[in-house]
C-alpha cells in the first residue's frame, strides 16, 4: 500500500540509459475534475528532473517564471 501524498511515475528511455520527457502517470495525480490520472502518458517539463527538485529544497529555488 502507497502512503498518502506519494506519486508513482513511470519513466522511459529510448537507449535503456537516456530517459525521455514522455512519462506514464501511474497513480497520485488527480485532474482539473479531481478524478485520479491512471495510467496517463504526458510530457515532463524541463524542470522535473532529481537534481532540481533536490536543489529547489535545499537553497536553489527552481524559477517557474522560466518555464511558462
Amino acid at each position: 500500500m502507497r502512503e498518502a501524498g506519494t506519486i508513482l511515475v513511470q519513466k522511459f528511455s529510448a537507449n535503456g540509459k537516456t530517459p525521455l520527457s514522455i512519462v506514464k502517470i501511474v497513480r497520485g495525480l488527480l485532474d482539473d475534475n479531481g478524478e485520479e490520472l491512471k495510467d496517463a502518458e504526458r510530457t515532463l517539463t524541463s524542470w522535473f528532473n532529481p537534481e532540481d527538485i533536490y536543489n529547489h529544497f535545499n537553497g536553489k529555488p527552481i524559477d517557474f517564471y522560466t518555464f511558462i
